[in-house]
């Protein structure tokens, strides 16, 4: 029996949408610590807040992804229902592969305020979808004097943003405030392989367990898990080295306040510059107790 068109790119729609689902999810799910933490914990790293993300993707940012021409072109001929997880993932160990402009893209669309006349597509869409993200995504921000400023010279209704509108949410859950430029943890998100994370888990266990657990001839020199931060920091993605660093705080013993307080200092010339550099890191360094 002969597939059509719409039923091939309903395969193709269902493939994508679960594979970005489950490579973001399962890196959020690798990045949150396992003990409890001594100082609310970003969004990313929140489980409850898990639930609010999956909403936040099946019904803002998936649309606007697949809706884009490239990513649309990625269907091609081949038969999504048999062969469709295996060819996404090879097509997204491609740098170039027009998925992750497309993520970025609809994020960069949804994050921000941004002004919509009644009539506007992206109104209407809200409208047509109902349910979660309309209901936020339609509303106007509270307590926002800029939004107000922008409607009262538009004539235009002003759509809260998801920067505003997870920031809500997380507050009512006890999250880290969301940054303005958290945006490039969630673009992040869908670039780093989960296999990645569980490397990068393993090797800075070990250099924790040879410098902090291992004595004599066998304990690593004073540092040396600091440079495997470092190390990882940096060669994450954007914001989610980050999270790597606020997980091992957490889960690993001897991490205080004054050895994180330490490791920021080092990373750059002064201390303001280095909270530029890492700000979710700083943020939840500051809200850490002091030590007894």
């Amino acid at each position: 029996m002969t597939v059509t068109e719409d039923e091939r790119f309903n395969q193709f729609s269902a493939v994508l949408l679960t594979e970005m689902l489950e490579r973001t999810k399962k890196n959020m799910e690798l990045l949150t610590p396992e003990r409890s933490s001594p100082a609310p914990l970003p969004f990313a790293q929140t489980p409850s807040l898990f639930d609010i993300y999956t909403e936040v993707v099946k019904v803002g940012i998936f649309p606007i992804v697949v809706s884009r021409r490239p990513v649309r072109a990625l269907m091609g001929d081949t038969n999504w229902a048999k062969d469709g997880r295996e060819t996404l993932l090879t097509l997204m160990d491609d740098r170039a592969c027009p998925i992750f402009p497309g993520w970025d893209y609809a994020w960069d669309s949804l994050w921000n305020e941004r002004k919509a006349s009644v009539s506007s597509k992206p109104a209407a869409a809200g409208k047509k979808k109902g349910g979660f993200l309309s209901s936020l995504l339609g509303r106007k921000p509270k307590n926002n004097p800029k939004a107000k400023k922008v409607e009262e010279d538009s004539g235009a209704p002003v759509m809260a943003g998801l920067h505003s509108m997870l920031n809500e949410v997380g507050e009512k859950r006890g999250c880290l405030p969301l940054l303005p430029d958290d945006t490039r943890l969630f673009k992040g998100l869908i670039r780093t392989k989960p296999s990645r994370l569980l490397a990068a888990w393993k090797e800075l266990s070990q250099y924790y367990h040879q410098e902090f657990v291992l004595k004599g001839k066998e304990q690593a020199k004073t540092g040396a898990l600091s440079e495997a931060l470092q190390k990882w920091q940096f060669n994450l993605a954007d914001r989610v080295g980050e999270l790597m660093i606020i997980k091992c705080v957490v889960d690993l013993d001897h991490l205080d306040k004054t050895y994180i307080g330490k490791y920021i200092r080092q990373s750059a010339r002064t201390q303001e510059e280095a909270e530029r550099g890492m700000p979710c890191l700083s943020a939840y360094w500051k809200l850490m107790p002091d030590e007894n």
